[in-house]
């Protein structure tokens, strides 16, 4: 009666063991669905600055776009959490494991590339289109390019 005691609560622990590793690659999955999201988030909301500077949005969206960057900025570090690296589901892009090796690191670029938003948030208040084309350089060259520069590969396909 021990042994077959032993054998099911074994059993039942293989079942919970095997259980859990199935459902850390959905998670897994579904933290790089939210990442690449939030990214594709960003890029519309800098796209539509730069329809802004091009003539072709108006200043309420672009500014609406510059507070939704602010808004996005803070979300980085949960869409980064340990175990996570690899290739965003579109398959273009992967994060580098420096992320986690150098977390310090990578959350002092978010909060470089946090101020340059904040920058063109501020530019984009004050409508000077002079202004707003700086910041704008400045946080897709130091702000986002850096951090992208760094903790982001390209994939080949």
């Amino acid at each position: 009666m021990r042994a077959s005691t032993l054998l099911c609560t074994l059993a039942a622990l293989l079942a919970l063991a095997m259980a859990g590793a199935s459902a850390a690659p959905a998670d897994k999955q579904q933290v790089l669905k939210e990442r690449q999201a939030l990214m594709k988030k960003q890029a519309d909301d800098l796209r539509a600055v730069k329809d802004y500077l091009d003539g072709k949005l108006d200043h309420a969206k672009a500014t609406a776009a510059a507070a939704d960057l602010t808004r996005t900025m803070g979300e980085i570090p949960e869409v980064f959490p340990p175990d996570t690296a690899g290739p965003s589901p579109d398959g273009k892009y992967a994060a580098k494991p420096a992320i986690w090796a150098d977390w310090k690191g990578f959350l002092a670029h978010r909060n470089t590339a946090a101020a340059k938003v904040d920058t063109l948030a501020a530019a984009l208040k004050s409508d000077d289109k002079t202004r707003i084309k700086t910041a704008f350089a400045d946080l897709g060259k130091n702000g986002c390019g850096a951090c992208h520069g760094k903790f982001r590969e390209k994939l080949e396909k």
